[in-house]
């Protein structure tokens, strides 16, 4: 039997799968990643504690399966981080993930520079400090020493492919997510190169999502392997994500809620790049880009309400299944109670890393169901404005695959069926984005002719129609809401 180790490199979690040549899950396996946030807009993690995670991941795989019956190993991270090292492979900074807000000055003043605005449509990847290129922007600003002392900028996917096969290589994935990456030119983008004061030689080399190389032997040995296994890159998060759930065509989006959350669909890569409207535009392969909208709010605004309204953190599948009940109990719409969720700023649709939170609507009958209720409506009504802006410029979506937090209620899921008037589905997939870097592997393996074949293995387990009744109520306070930013500011 042929199996695949998947890792994702998450941003709350590192998680790796074993599955079969049918892609199978066979054991999963998770472990929690430490972010520090001590500082305004800080949100930083240490690439070194990570490579060990990955280690302990992989251990515990090969202690699961045994190592001849592993044909590969294959990679998803999520996008936008960035770290600084030294000549050595050294860390000379902590990696910024892709909620470190700090550089959100840099990025204000690039939304008003028109270069900046052009090098948006080049690269695909809207002027946020979520961008590494903003980053490194700031970094250059604020601390010129370690700026000039820096060998190469990279992600912390690139460090843990740099300790385990000894080269500076990124895949398209990744790199399209940077703002540096022209990808319908493949290479570097020269106008953003210029934007961050870098040349090429502080950047990794990019290469394709199916890239196959080999662990150096000082990560053998510490494996107490006897040969060495191939190494697919595979690709970011996102992406991943619309590929483990199948959603590869404009007519069917992929929905993630997370800590954070986005929604994207998948279209040709020939197709011509949106305007400038806020949505990215992201490698998958070669032939498949992914073109959608992330939004910074998504389940750590969960955690926030059952810390501060309920007294207690979701720690565990009852602790979540008993916030899903109490905002059951308030009717759809919430008795128009709206809420905005923008406890962290926001990235997609405004794209405006000040953007507060708020509740709006509140009266004498509002309860703390409604509240709940609103919470998550709040969430789901930011995902729906993503949807709507990709609806103008593609495919009406027809199906929405989810994956993440939502899936663990069919409350939530029969809610955003109701609220989004499409149908919405669910797979057996344990962890979209893995499962999607499992089908990259197969594919870079040739143990699949092609890359749709994936819907093979994709097996539907729920499926949820819209109610009109609650439809029709969704889409009157949904007019409300899109208001609510531009009147709040």
């Amino acid at each position: 039997m042929s199996c695949i180790i998947a890792i994702d490199l998450g941003t709350t979690h590192s998680k790796a799968l074993v599955l079969n040549e049918k892609a199978t899950v066979l054991h999963h396996f998770k472990l929690p990643v430490t972010s520090m946030q001590l500082l305004q807009g800080q949100h930083q993690q240490e690439a070194a504690d990570i490579f060990e995670q990955v280690l302990e991941l992989l251990t515990q795989c090969l202690q699961a399966v045994p190592a001849d019956n592993i044909c590969c190993i294959c990679f998803s991270a999520a996008m936008h981080s960035l770290l600084a090292v030294d000549e050595n492979g050294q860390a000379l900074t902590m990696a910024y993930t892709w909620a470190d807000t700090q550089s959100k000055a840099v990025a204000n003043r690039l939304r008003q520079n028109d270069v900046a605005k052009n090098v948006y449509e080049i690269t695909g990847t809207p002027l946020h400090a979520m961008s590494p290129l903003v980053k490194i922007i700031w970094l250059k600003e604020t601390q010129p020493e370690m700026f000039n002392a820096a060998y190469k900028f990279i992600s912390i996917k690139e460090y843990v492919l740099w300790q385990l096969v000894g080269k500076y290589i990124v895949d398209e994935g990744i790199a399209s997510a940077t703002g540096l990456y022209d990808a319908g030119n493949k290479q570097w983008s020269s106008a953003a190169l210029a934007l961050a004061g870098i040349d090429t030689d502080r950047l990794s080399e990019v290469v394709s999502t199916f890239h196959i190389e080999k662990l150096q032997l000082a990560f053998m040995q510490r494996l107490g392997l006897q040969n060495t296994i191939p190494v697919v890159i595979g690709g970011n998060d996102g992406c991943l994500a619309n590929l483990g759930c199948g959603a590869l065509n404009a007519t069917a989006a992929a929905l993630t809620i997370g800590t954070s959350g986005a929604i994207r669909v998948t279209i040709p890569a020939a197709t011509l790049p949106p305007p400038l409207h806020g949505l990215f535009r992201y490698v998958l392969t070669d032939a498949l880009q992914v073109t959608g909208g992330p939004i910074n709010n998504g389940g750590i605004v969960l955690q926030w309400f059952a810390k501060n309204f309920m007294n207690g953190e979701i720690q565990s599948a009852a602790d979540f299944e008993a916030l899903m009940q109490l905002a059951s109990t308030a009717p759809a719409g919430s008795d128009g109670l709206l809420f905005l969720p923008y406890l962290l700023g926001e990235r997609a649709p405004v794209w405006d890393e000040t953007a507060q939170g708020m509740f709006y609507g509140i009266t004498l009958q509002h309860t703390k169901a409604h509240f709940a209720r609103a919470v998550i409506e709040g969430i789901s009504f930011a995902l729906l404005q993503i949807l709507t802006a990709i609806e103008k410029n593609n495919s009406t979506v027809t199906k929405i695959f989810t994956s993440g937090m939502a899936t663990q209620s069919n409350w939530w899921m029969q809610l955003l069926a109701d609220m989004f008037g499409k149908t919405v589905v669910l797979s057996d997939s344990t962890d979209a984005s893995a499962l999607g870097a499992a089908f990259i592997a197969m594919y870079a393996m040739q143990m699949i002719p092609a890359i749709e074949q994936v819907n093979e293995f994709i097996t539907i387990s729920k499926q949820f129609e819209p109610n009109s009744i609650n439809h029709a109520t969704y889409q009157e306070l949904f007019k409300q809401y899109c208001t609510l930013y531009q009147r709040m500011q």
